[in-house]
């Protein structure tokens, strides 16, 4: 005879597919989370029992639920039971009645759960989607011949109500996004080790990693602190470990589009020894990814942000949608505070920019399902910011490599070539700054304009009007 009985209305479920059965339908990822999330406290309250059998319902969905109940208190088979699916109320309360199983946990659906519940308890129930209600049921009455043997009223031991899936909602979808981000990685990854002289691979390979660290980082607040320092620690290792390779690419390109505009002669052997370069480098990279183990580590790490590691206050309380979207909204406010007056003088300004603009690019575009329409098509915005510092970065690198290799006998023969390069770079550094000022002042001069004319009463809007630039007297800018 049952003597402890637990009521359980499966989890959140998806809506079954036009022509599909109902017993298929599955519970959806983020109800699931919630149930594994909230189960283990709730199924706490059954620590003192022994014997625990779990009976579901056949339909997936229930099943499902059951599974998380039963490995949550180590319970090793669940009894699948049609009568459940049928929802017969009395041929349930009559298995009840006649089974010898001391403490049982029904996994079912309503309205026969909140039916039984509120005849044994004589009160009216609901049950929400994974709710739980335990009772304490005493010996059932005698039943006469032919009628269901329905037992005395229960006790009320405990009720839980289901947890609301929408908070670890948002958990699901960006687990989701940084397994797919890390599994980016890992195919990059081995396409570069696979071909190191492979310069797309090499690109490819540190945009995938910029794209998991930026993710890494936006989620550190949320994310396991040991997790996130080992994450962060390999992947910067990897972006220093890449950065000469990448730079002596970017430089070896625009060489050969110096060859190619009539600017270095054809015969110019700048490009050899830049390739030679290349492969020293190569050569060097390869030695430090055997002796520091990067791929066993990268490899490691991907493995490990398969199973993202949340703090426990997160995994408690879940992860809200407005919680992402503020910490979004204080990164894009230190930015604009970072560019506002950006000193384009500054190397190392502008890199930090560049970077910062990046991530928040990367960022909205992996996490728009839940940043919202608005943030995410700030990806754009960020990509455009990014470009254009990242063409004064690449300059710059470019001027100071030539600078370099001028000084090193392994470019002994070329040294004229590299003066050439090393001036042209130094004029586009030049010219994009000068243009970046330009079209910041140009913007400046427009945005006080507009207050302006905010400001205007209106009998002398005709005047203001007259004042400001036609539309075709647009600010010269410099080509880039």
């Amino acid at each position: 005879m049952v003597r402890t009985l637990v009521l359980v209305r499966h989890g959140k479920a998806e809506k079954a597919p036009d022509g599909s059965s109902d017993l298929y339908r599955e519970l959806t990822p983020d109800g699931r989370h919630a149930l594994e999330i909230a189960y283990p406290r709730t199924f706490s309250l059954l620590e003192d029992y022994d014997d625990v059998n779990v009976w579901s319902s056949p339909a997936i969905r229930a099943m499902q639920t059951a599974q998380v109940v039963a490995n949550v208190l180590g319970v090793d088979g669940i009894e699948v039971d049609q009568t459940l699916y049928d929802q017969n109320v009395d041929a349930i309360l009559a298995q009840i009645s006649t089974t010898s199983e001391d403490t049982v946990v029904i996994v079912g659906h309503v309205p026969s759960l909140d039916a039984i519940a509120s005849r044994l308890l004589g009160m009216t129930i609901r049950l929400n989607k994974g709710a739980a209600l335990a009772l304490e049921l005493p010996q059932p009455e005698a039943a006469a011949e032919g009628e269901v043997a329905t037992p005395a009223p229960a006790s009320l031991l405990w009720f839980v109500d289901g947890p609301k899936p929408s908070v670890w909602g948002s958990l699901v979808s960006i687990e989701g996004e940084v397994t797919a981000s890390a599994g980016e990685l890992a195919a990059s990854a081995e396409r570069f080790f696979n071909n190191p002289d492979d310069t797309d691979a090499l690109c490819d390979f540190r945009m995938a990693v910029r794209r998991l660290r930026s993710l890494v980082s936006f989620l550190s607040p949320w994310e396991s602190k040991k997790q996130a320092e080992r994450a962060d620690k390999i992947l910067r290792n990897l972006l220093d470990a890449t950065a000469r390779l990448r730079g002596i690419d970017i430089f070896s390109q625009t060489v050969d589009d110096l060859v190619e505009a009539g600017e270095l002669g054809e015969n110019s052997l700048l490009p050899v020894a830049c390739a030679h370069e290349r492969k020293l480098e190569r050569s060097s990279f390869m030695e430090l990814v055997r002796k520091k183990s990067l791929v066993k580590k990268l490899d490691a790490l991907v493995e490990e942000l398969s199973g993202f590691r949340w703090k426990k206050s997160v995994l408690v309380r879940g992860l809200s949608e407005e919680d992402l979207r503020s910490r979004f909204d204080e990164e894009l406010d230190a930015l604009d505070q970072a560019l506002f007056g950006l000193d384009l003088s500054s190397a190392n300004a502008v890199y930090d920019a560049r970077r910062d603009a990046k991530e928040l690019h990367y960022v909205a575009n992996r996490l728009g399902v839940v940043l919202g329409d608005e943030r995410a098509q700030m990806s754009q915005y960020m990509d455009e910011i990014q470009r254009d510092l990242g063409a004064l970065c690449n300059a710059r690198t470019n001027a100071t490599l030539a600078d370099e290799f001028r000084h090193s006998p392994r470019f002994r023969g070329v040294r004229a070539d590299l003066g050439v390069a090393g001036r042209d770079q130094s004029e586009v550094v030049s010219a994009i700054v000068s243009g970046m000022k330009r079209r910041e002042a140009s913007d400046g001069a427009a945005e006080e304009e507009g207050a302006l004319s905010e400001e205007a009463p209106a009998a002398d809007a005709a005047e203001v009007e007259s004042t400001a630039p036609t539309e075709n007297a647009t600010p010269e800018t410099s080509a880039e």
